[in-house]
Parts: C-alpha cells; sequence; structure tokens
C-alpha cells in the first residue's frame, strides 16, 4: 500500500513538474510557496469564534469572577489579584486575544463576505464581533472601535463606552437583517442555537446595560428559547479541546483560584440565610458549582460539576434572557410578568440541578415575606439580581450587573471597602499606541456606571 501511495504522489509531482516548466521563470520567481495569499472567511470564521471563546471563558472571565466575588485567589499571583493589586501587563493577553485574534478577524471575514454576497456569513461574523466589543467595554470601558483593526492605522481612537455599545447594536440589526435567523457557521459552538436569537440576547444585553429597559425587553422577547443556548463546544476530553475553567482549575494552575471565602459561597451554603427558605434549597447546586478539600478549602467545580472537562460553557443562554426580561419587568412595575420569568429560570435550576426551586408567587415578596425587603418591588428586584449572579456562574456579566446596580446584592470586597470596576489599559496598548489613556486604576468608575 504504501509502494502505491508512493508511486502516485511520485506521478502527480511529475505532472504538475512537466506543466509548470512551460511557465515563464520570472513568474515563477515572484510566487513564494511558503506564504498564504489568501484566506478561506468560512475558516476564519472559527478562528474569530474560538478567540471569542477565550475571551468569554478563559483569563477575563477568571478575573471578572475575582471581582464579583465568585472566585478567590489562592496562591501565586492570584493572592494578589485576590488582593486587587495588579498592574497594566496582567491584562495583555485578553486584549490580544480580543483585538487580533478576535476583532480583526471578524472585520476581514465580513469584508471577504460582502464581496462574495455571503449573507449568512457575514451575518455569524457582525454576531462575533458585537460580542467581542460588548465584552470589551465591559471589562475597560472606552475602548478603541471605530479606528480598530484598520490598516496603516497603529494609533486607534479610544470610544467612548456608550458607543461601543451603539456600535455593538448596529452590527447585531445587520445581522438580523442579513438573514440570522437562518445562518449557520458555528465551527465554534454546540448546540441548537439560532443566531438571531442570539443576536436578540445580545442586543438585550447592551441595551439593559444601559439602562434602557424597554428596549432591552422588546430584544429578549425574540432572545434565547429554552434549549437554544450558544455553547462553547467541550465535548472531548482532550488538552485544547476541553472546558477552559478545568484546563485552569485542575490541568495547568490547580489551587490558584478556590470558592473558599467567596460570596457565592455564602450565597448557596445551607447554613446561612442568603438564599435558602421554604420554597427553595440550594445544597444541589452547592454540590454542582463546588468540590471540597481537593486543592484548596473549596475549588469550583472542575470535577463532576459545572466546571468539568467535558461541560460546554454557555455564552449567550436561555436563563440570562429570562433574568433580563424578569429585571427589565420589575423596573417598571410590572411585578407579575416579571415573576413568571424568574419562575421559570427557578424550573430551569430544578430540572438541571436536581434542587428544590418551588414556583413563587406575588405574596412570597416583600417587608417580613420569605423574600424579604422593603417593599414587593424591591424584594423581587433583588432576587432576580441573586439569581442571575448564581445562575451565571464563572460568567463576565455578574460582574456587570454588580457595578451597573451599584452592588445592590451586596457582595463584600476581599480587602478594602471598594470593589474593582474596571481592567487596567493594557501594557502593550500603552506602549505602542500614542492615543491610548494612562493605565487608570481597577477602581475608576466607567461612564456607563458611576458610582
Amino acid at each position: 500500500m504504501k509502494k502505491i501511495t508512493y508511486i502516485l504522489s511520485l506521478g502527480l509531482a511529475l505532472v504538475v513538474g512537466f506543466s509548470s516548466c512551460k511557465k515563464d521563470i520570472k513568474e515563477i520567481n515572484k510566487i513564494n510557496p511558503g506564504q498564504f495569499s489568501d484566506s478561506d472567511p468560512t475558516l476564519m470564521i472559527t478562528g474569530a469564534q474560538l478567540a471569542n471563546v477565550l475571551v468569554n471563558e478563559g483569563e477575563a472571565a477568571r478575573l471578572a469572577g475575582i471581582f464579583s466575588g465568585h472566585h478567590t485567589g489562592y496562591d501565586r499571583q492570584f493572592v494578589s489579584y485576590g488582593d486587587y493589586v495588579m498592574t497594566a501587563g496582567d491584562f495583555n493577553t485578553p486584549w490580544g486575544n480580543l483585538y487580533t485574534e478576535g476583532i480583526a478577524q471578524c472585520r476581514l471575514v465580513r469584508g471577504k463576505a460582502q464581496k462574495a454576497n455571503n449573507k449568512s456569513l457575514n451575518a455569524v461574523a457582525c454576531i462575533t464581533e458585537a460580542n467581542l466589543l460588548l465584552t470589551a467595554s465591559a471589562l475597560w470601558g472606552d475602548v478603541p472601535n471605530t479606528e480598530a483593526c484598520v490598516e496603516g492605522n497603529s494609533n486607534p481612537k479610544f470610544d467612548k463606552m456608550s458607543d461601543v455599545h451603539k456600535a455593538a447594536i448596529v452590527l447585531l440589526d445587520s445581522a438580523i437583517a442579513y438573514g440570522a435567523n437562518n445562518a449557520s457557521y458555528s465551527g465554534a459552538y454546540v448546540g441548537n442555537h439560532n443566531w438571531a436569537q442570539v443576536a436578540n440576547t445580545l442586543k438585550a444585553r447592551a441595551y439593559l446595560r444601559m439602562g434602557e429597559y424597554a428596549k432591552a425587553a422588546a430584544a429578549a422577547a425574540n432572545g434565547v428559547a429554552a434549549g437554544k443556548d450558544l455553547l462553547a463546544n467541550h465535548s472531548q476530553a482532550t488538552p485544547g479541546a476541553w472546558n477552559l475553567y478545568y484546563d485552569f482549575l485542575d490541568w495547568n494552575r490547580a489551587g490558584y483560584i478556590s470558592a473558599s471565602g467567596s460570596h457565592m459561597e455564602k450565597l448557596l451554603d445551607s447554613s446561612t440565610i442568603f438564599r435558602n427558605n421554604a420554597k427553595t434549597d440550594e445544597s444541589a447546586r452547592f454540590a454542582y458549582y463546588f468540590i471540597e478539600e481537593v486543592y484548596t478549602p473549596l475549588d469550583p467545580n472542575w470535577d463532576n460539576g459545572i466546571f468539568a472537562a467535558t461541560n460546554n460553557f454557555p455564552i449567550v443562554s436561555y436563563l440570562e434572557n429570562q433574568l433580563i426580561l424578569a429585571e427589565c419587568a420589575i423596573r417598571t412595575g410590572d411585578l407579575n410578568t416579571a415573576l413568571t420569568h424568574l419562575n421559570n429560570v427557578r424550573a430551569d435550576n430544578a430540572a438541571s440541578t436536581g434542587g428544590q426551586y418551588d414556583a413563587y408567587v406575588a405574596g412570597d415578596f416583600g417587608p417580613g415575606q420569605l423574600v424579604p425587603g422593603a417593599t414587593a418591588n424591591d424584594a423581587m428586584t433583588k432576587e432576580i439580581l441573586v439569581e442571575k449572579y448564581a445562575s451565571l456562574y464563572g460568567q463576565i456579566e455578574p460582574w456587570c450587573d454588580v457595578r451597573r446596580t451599584k452592588n445592590l446584592i451586596g457582595v463584600v470586597p476581599n480587602t478594602g471597602t471598594k470593589l474593582p470596576q474596571r481592567f487596567l489599559v493594557p501594557q502593550d496598548e500603552i506602549n505602542a499606541n500614542k492615543n491610548a489613556p494612562a493605565a487608570g486604576s481597577l477602581f475608576d468608575a466607567l461612564e456607563l456606571w458611576p458610582q
């Protein structure tokens, strides 16, 4: 068999060789066989999606989790991170992932898709770019957009946080107009997702961050439905393919991050009064989220729980969409609609964890009730935010909610009296871009979320 293959290969080489001899030698010398002349945009989009996964599930998500109280720093540099002691250089990697491997590739794909009139590919590229821009602006506030990744411009200006959010919404509207409802190109993802639904939930996310509740609710009404989550694909239990949290927590950096002493631990611990009541028992979710006495007193559950090697990671989900609808409803005084969406999430929790999450009724909220608060609306608002904080464990959005609501759920800082408000401008960007601002402080408030 090897001999036959060799003969066939030799024969093909000879044919190619004879035909090449007919070409002008000067023409041949213009071609560098080791240099790519072009790339297939249908392959490039997978690379951009992988960058989106890397940003939303990797280092940026871990740091956001420490700042939001999901995790605590336990060893090496993460002890300092847990004390909010960081330098601009600590943020180089997620910034590079986001711009060089993500946004730049999306813009190349969009250009190629437009030339080929491939509306489906263009739609997916727009959604991916919007997701990356919303993540960048959530982490840093003002970031490059209009002049970012433009050939010949190594000094892009930083656009206002609000303008970046508006630009992301324009991209998402374009994606829907391009026919995202029928789009494919999901190389980095798994699940029965619908790209138009994903676009609408991302729009709702953007509008919610901007405090535009009616617009957020309108977008979320067409957002991700049950069973339609956009999930990062980690179905193979092999290095490079498995869950990025697992890769960090067990495979590469065991013991660097803990859940011990975190706000999330206190929230779900059955010995506290934070969440457990006559209709709620968080013990099953506690076991799914945490594992005790392996690398730290309480690890995020990388073994058989939420961050197991083959657990797919949610990028845009039904739970987030339902909780956006719930918050938008209660913000406008519609308690019954808010209750419906909150109970949808509780039913999903019961089905996925096996825990007790009986449906609430309106009378459960308010002074002296099952879910206490100054008023029924106040009690339900906080319950919705707490549920979102718990349901989106390990994701970036809970840190956004903590900051935009001025820490309504009461996360206690690891040290001092303030929670971090932003990432530092990366040192690489400061060194390379004359329009980059100073690194700033972790405690500088962002434009959309003044403290």
